[in-house]
């Protein structure tokens, strides 16, 4: 927690209020336009002759249009949708808002057993994770002991998963199916444990007839961790994982150099609802509660009734997440794919009692008319960016960036943002340069397509907001990050 609020404070500085010894930039000042040639010539570089390129930078100061490029037009944004999923949120549920769930049940308690099921609901969730928490099953253990003090020692149900708070999909329109199995494509749902994802640490014996050892940070019977990787004395380490569609199965291929340094996959889980309760029953079952019954998801049971709808439930234990502030930050700083498709079906429900991304679309595209971004002039297919169906332009993204600015929520949206060379997805990144701290910026990347949208103050404490979309991308990272970062070098300096 500490470690945002310097981030906040940090972050503060560079974008304050203009002092006396502000000096607003005029177009047409010498060293104004011969930056802007300088930062021309570089969008202008043959490597990038065959992509497409949308830029716009503007003032926020003096609200002069500093340089456009295809600016109006829309692109693939990548991770960059996720200003207005972020932007929508905070302004919508408040930076204080906290995801709920519940422990529920119409059964009677007698003579230490509970005669009934016992049902979880959420609104979402995403925070049950070691980033918040000591261990990501704490909650349950929390519960476990709660029940145990309304004297139940046995459950005489099933434990049953009611996610519908948010309806059946949970891969977003447009996804590729070949990175189904790697953290950043997760699952989503009502109901998250661990951000629907294993962390796997993969320890290397010491001689060639030793055993691979697979050290899962949530051990469970819901999944299974297969060791298919060869052990070598002498190469590179090349080590991935493997899950077929609908199974939680998890082959473990590659090889892997004897002595080698501990290695962590993040697999992804099938089914997250379905994996929230099984490892809840198992964390009962370890705590001395007995569970008769089985571990469901309300999908397969007939007929079933949304339990905050239901009638006759008792409320035997539940739980608040951090503040929406904290998640943000998390999403926006590590690019959180689960987190940014979890919040515009949580609007969704809030709003309409519905969490589906077809419902937050129609809520996102009158939320920022305010800001200047008409309805129906962009494509919202998911929350994430990580679709192909999305389609943004970099004059919407600065309309949304600058709405955010003047708004109530200034400060604590800026603080979201990776800062160049000092956090988050920026970390590495404008390191001993004039944009260094000075620079915030949402990256964006998909295959053949990059983004980096944000803020940056000018060394004369000029207030800026950029936004640039490359589609058609496909030589390497590094040369977009040579233009990109070499521009906002070029506006730091001014």
């Amino acid at each position: 927690m500490k470690r945002w609020i310097v981030i906040l404070l940090v972050t503060g500085l560079f974008f304050s209020c203009a002092t006396s010894t502000q000096s607003i930039r005029k177009k047409g000042d010498a060293d104004f336009n011969r930056t802007m040639k300088s930062i021309d010539a570089l969008v202008r570089d043959e490597v990038f002759a065959h992509a497409h390129w949308g830029i716009m930078i503007k003032s926020l100061d003096s609200g002069d249009i500093w340089y456009t490029r295809n600016e109006k037009r829309l692109f693939m944004p990548a991770s960059n949708n996720k200003i207005p999923t972020a932007a929508a949120a905070l302004q919508m549920l408040g930076p204080e808002f906290r995801f709920t769930t519940e422990l529920l049940s119409k059964g009677s308690v007698s003579k230490g057993t509970l005669n009934g099921d016992l049902v979880v609901w959420s609104n979402g969730d995403p925070t049950l994770y070691e980033r918040y928490i000591e261990d990501s099953r704490a909650v349950f253990y929390q519960w476990a002991e709660a029940l145990k003090a309304q004297g139940i020692r046995s459950i005489n149900g099933n434990i049953i998963a009611d996610d519908n708070a948010f309806d059946e999909d949970y891969l977003g329109s447009g996804w590729a199916w070949d990175y189904l199995q790697v953290w950043y494509a997760a699952q989503f749902g009502a109901l998250q444990l661990n951000e629907n994802y294993v962390d796997v640490k993969i320890v290397a014996p010491a001689t060639k007839e030793g055993k691979i050892q697979l050290i899962p940070n949530i051990p469970s019977s819901y999944y299974r961790l297969i060791d298919e990787i060869e052990i070598v004395d002498q190469g590179r380490n090349s080590v991935w994982m493997e899950r077929d569609f609908f199974s939680n199965e998890i082959v473990f291929k590659g090889r892997l150099q004897t002595g080698s340094d501990t290695l962590e996959l993040s697999p992804t889980i099938h089914n997250p609802s379905l994996f929230y309760v099984h490892v809840l029953k198992e964390v009962l079952t370890e705590q001395g509660i007995q569970v008769l019954g089985d571990a469901l998801d309300c999908d397969d049971i007939p007929a079933w009734v949304h339990a905050p709808g239901d009638k006759g439930y008792r409320v035997l234990a539940n739980y608040a997440s951090v503040p929406l502030s904290e998640v943000l930050t998390r999403l926006m700083k590590r690019s959180q794919n689960m987190y940014a498709e979890t919040l515009p079906r949580l609007i969704a429900w809030q709003e309409k009692g519905k969490g589906s991304i077809s419902l937050a679309r129609g809520m996102l595209d009158s939320l920022f008319v305010p800001f200047g971004v008409e309805p129906a002039s962009w494509v919202y297919a998911d929350g994430s960016g990580l679709s192909r169906y999305d389609y943004i332009s970099p004059e919407i993204l600065v309309r949304i960036l600058e709405g955010m600015y003047r708004s109530e929520y200034k400060d604590i949206w800026m603080s979201t943002f990776p800062v160049a060379g000092v956090d988050g997805t920026l970390r590495n990144r404008m390191k001993g340069s004039p944009a260094e701290g000075k620079a915030l910026g949402k990256t964006g990347t998909i295959a053949n397509v990059r983004g980096l949208s944000g803020y940056i103050r000018t060394v004369s404490g000029e207030n800026v907001v950029y936004s640039f979309l490359v589609n058609g991308h496909i030589v390497s990272g590094a040369e977009n990050e040579r233009i990109t970062d070499s521009i906002l070098n070029l506006i730091a300096d001014l």
